[in-house]
């Protein structure tokens, strides 16, 4: 369904919604007001840009700028997701164009070469920034500026403020800021000019954090306004008088203030001037996607509701496009006229059509009645908005984010003022990154770290064996990795294990990546270290757990399976299991065949524990076969006198899960057996070897005849299940060390 399709039915009840009672009033007053506030927005942004150099040409600036609010607010109100959203001009890419303007301004010359070059450069970068937002949000990637670190994105708003500040006291000045220029700035002609605006700029931002009236902005621009003239009229001073010594915006041309771009000024324009803002255009297409991101996202928490942040990316696309045709402004969302609207009970589409046509009448007619507009009024906006910025991300910032992040938002800050934007962007993101870089490394990628004797394989393993494991286990150092391994987490883990290997006897490294997500190519270097520390201290290192994707990386990176010094396991059980075997064949003297007699009486010993196996069925089993049957009735307990059998869970169509592994000396199906229930597992023959086993008549026998066999018999398999209950508190202890 296209974006129209889903708009008309909308449109249309905004439509009939006006004529229904309480419904036009507050469209009227809210069409008229944002409408009224987008006018003057749009003159201080003109002025932002055009001044200094540039002042002579204000008419059209102010012109384009009205231009960019007018297709802004009604496009945006045609098409957006949420009809309270109002579109327009933005303060981050003017102050942004600002910067270009003046560089434009310094490099070319001849007035009409000048003008030219400045209202491609700024057409060129609302094109620019129309087509990237568009192709954000139609291939749905405005998730992916929500990556931006949050220091850098403080660091831009502060910046933008920056900006906005100087470009104020500027357009007062009539000369653009300079550190170099201060002394003239300074001069006693030249503040009063821009110190009254200033003051009262900082005036409004304290006022604001007290009155939350909706009226309060238009009221204080009124305010200032009205003080202005009246001041004037007590001083005796004319418009004319007032306009010639630069206290107006102005002189404007009678008439429309919009022109679009023709071939004589085409055949005008400096392009190498252009090509020279290059990086500040870059940085407004950035800024302008991340800005109209923070604004829809303020808003779904302002609204209480969720917004299509992929629409309004092309909503925005399609608004500057649209704008860069007509050499407009870049202009998105705006945050605090959307909440005014709403707050105003005007979520209508038609509000934003209304202040629309307040800026086109503006535009057509207006040009003569902005030179009575005093440039104190525009300037003090601009001084406000810039202040406002910085007092959210300098001042108040300092409380709620860390030193380190705020340190990010400072320098990035002071670059901007000192250098350029974009390079204040740079730097901000290149700090960020080694900031993370080297946070992350201190975050240890090992989520477990165990021994062979806290930690073992699922093989229930016989006396003699487990012996040796609880003599040798901790020569088997286990560490179960999780996350992202880079080149940071990665060194990290090197130093860890040569530590361990240097305190104390170690045999078996293993290292279990069943939680890791990935690791870098960089990384795989730590781990070729890894292999050379095994092969000059005879050591083994066991890889458990790794993902079809990570074992060819290791394989790419010549890290593959080695005899004797690297072995690959398919999970942290088997790799478990494998250096058990090996420790058991090199350190269990006791080779020999042992009887079931014997094994039980190692458990409990006595002439009665004999008897037990003299009550039992003798079977030879061979590898593959099924002692029990998953779903089975429970009729029969088994004891291993040798060979090896798996406790498995058989689903069908995907592979058996192990449960248990069982050997000499061991019980099998006890559970069952006792409570009578049907067999919750299958139990298949892994190595051919002697099973003995019980009948449940044969259990009633033992107990009628021989009460002290059936109760030696009791206690060797409470004996066998504590062992097992034991063996997994004490991997559940570890686990959570």
């Amino acid at each position: 369904m296209t974006m129209k399709s889903r708009l008309s039915p909308s449109t249309m009840d905004d439509i009939r919604n006006v004529l229904r009672p309480g419904q036009l009033f507050p469209i009227l007053l809210a069409g008229g007001l944002i409408g009224i506030l987008q006018i003057a927005i749009a003159a201080s942004f003109g002025a932002l840009i055009f001044s200094g150099e540039m002042a002579t040409y204000l008419s059209r600036g102010i012109g384009m700028a009205l231009f960019s609010a007018m297709l802004g607010l009604a496009i945006t109100s045609l098409l957006t997701s949420y009809p309270a959203i109002m579109g327009g001009n933005q303060d981050s890419p003017a102050a942004i164009m600002g910067v270009m303007a003046a560089g434009i301004a310094g490099m070319v010359t001849g007035g009409e070469a000048r003008l030219a070059t400045v209202v491609v450069a700024v057409a060129l970068t609302t094109l620019i920034t129309g087509v990237f937002l568009f192709g954000l949000g139609t291939f749905r990637l405005a998730g992916l500026v929500r990556f931006l670190p949050y220091p850098v994105a403080g660091g831009f708003l502060a910046g933008t403020g920056w900006l906005l500040a100087v470009g104020g006291i500027g357009t007062m000045a009539r000369r653009p800021f300079a550190f170099t220029d201060l002394p003239a700035l300074f001069a006693a002609d030249t503040l009063i000019y821009w110190l009254p605006g200033l003051i009262l700029g900082a005036a409004i931002l304290i006022l604001s954090t007290r009155i939350r009236h909706y009226l309060f902005m238009p009221g204080m621009i009124i305010a200032i306004a009205a003080g202005f003239y009246l001041i004037a009229a007590l001083a005796g001073m004319s418009p004319a008088e007032l306009s010639a010594k630069g206290w107006l915006l102005g002189p404007f041309p009678q008439g429309r203030m919009w022109q679009p771009v023709g071939m004589a000024e085409l055949s005008a324009v400096d392009w190498r001037a252009i090509w020279s803002q290059l990086p500040n255009l870059v940085t407004a297409v950035i800024i302008s996607s991340i800005a109209l991101l923070l604004n829809a996202t303020g808003l779904e928490l302002a609204f209480n509701r969720d917004i299509d942040l992929n629409r309004e990316m092309r909503v925005a696309g399609l608004a500057n496009m649209a704008s860069g045709t007509g050499a407009g402004l870049t202009g998105f969302v705006q945050f605090s006229f959307s909440v005014l609207v709403e707050r105003l009970g005007a979520a209508n589409r038609l509000t934003g059509l209304l202040a629309a046509a307040v800026c086109g009448i503006t535009l057509w007619f207006g040009g003569a009645a902005l030179g009575f507009v005093p440039t104190v009024v525009f300037g003090a906006l601009l001084v406000y908005l810039g202040l406002s910025f910085l007092w959210e991300w300098v001042v108040v910032a300092r409380k709620r984010l860390p030193l380190p992040d705020y340190l990010v938002i400072l320098l990035i800050l002071i670059i901007i003022a000192a250098v350029g934007f974009l390079e204040g962007v740079l730097v901000g993101i290149i700090v960020t990154v080694v900031m993370f870089v080297v946070n992350y490394s201190r975050t240890s990628v090992v989520k477990h770290e165990l021994n062979g004797t806290t930690f073992r394989s699922r093989v229930t393993r016989n006396l003699d064996d487990r012996a040796v494991l609880d003599a040798l286990g901790d020569q088997a150092y286990i560490l179960q990795l999780q996350g992202f391994v880079f080149f940071g987490t990665a060194n990290g883990l090197l130093e860890q294990v040569r530590a361990r290997t240097h305190r104390q006897p170690t045999r078996y490294i293993v290292l279990d990546f069943h939680q890791v997500i990935g690791l870098d190519s960089t990384a795989l270097l730590s781990f070729d270290k890894m292999r050379q520390l095994a092969r000059g201290q005879g050591l083994i290192l066991v890889l458990s757990g790794l993902s079809e994707r990570l074992r060819q990386q290791f394989t790419r990176g010549g890290i593959d399976e080695e005899p004797g010094v690297i072995h690959f396991a398919a999970d942290i059980d088997r790799a478990a299991e494998w250096y058990e075997d090996q420790l058991c064949a090199a350190n269990n003297r006791n080779t020999a065949e042992r009887r079931l007699t014997a094994w039980l009486q190692d458990i409990v010993p006595g002439e009665a524990t004999g008897r037990l196996v003299g009550y039992m069925e003798r079977r030879d089993v061979a590898q593959g076969d099924h002692l029990i049957r998953q779903g089975a009735e429970s009729e029969q307990l088994f004891f291993i006198e040798s060979g090896q059998v798996t406790a498995q869970l058989e689903n069908d169509g995907s592979p058996p899960v192990r449960l248990e592994t069982m050997q000499g000396g061991r019980s099998v199906g006890e559970l069952g057996f006792y409570l009578g229930t049907t067999r919750s597992a299958a139990v298949v023959v892994d190595r051919p070897g002697i099973i003995y086993s019980l009948s449940r008549e044969s259990l009633n026998h033992i107990e009628q005849e021989d009460p002290e066999a059936a109760y030696a018999f009791h206690r060797i398999i409470v004996h066998l299940l504590g062992e097992r209950v034991l063996h997994l508190v004490r991997t559940m202890d570890a686990l959570q060390s």
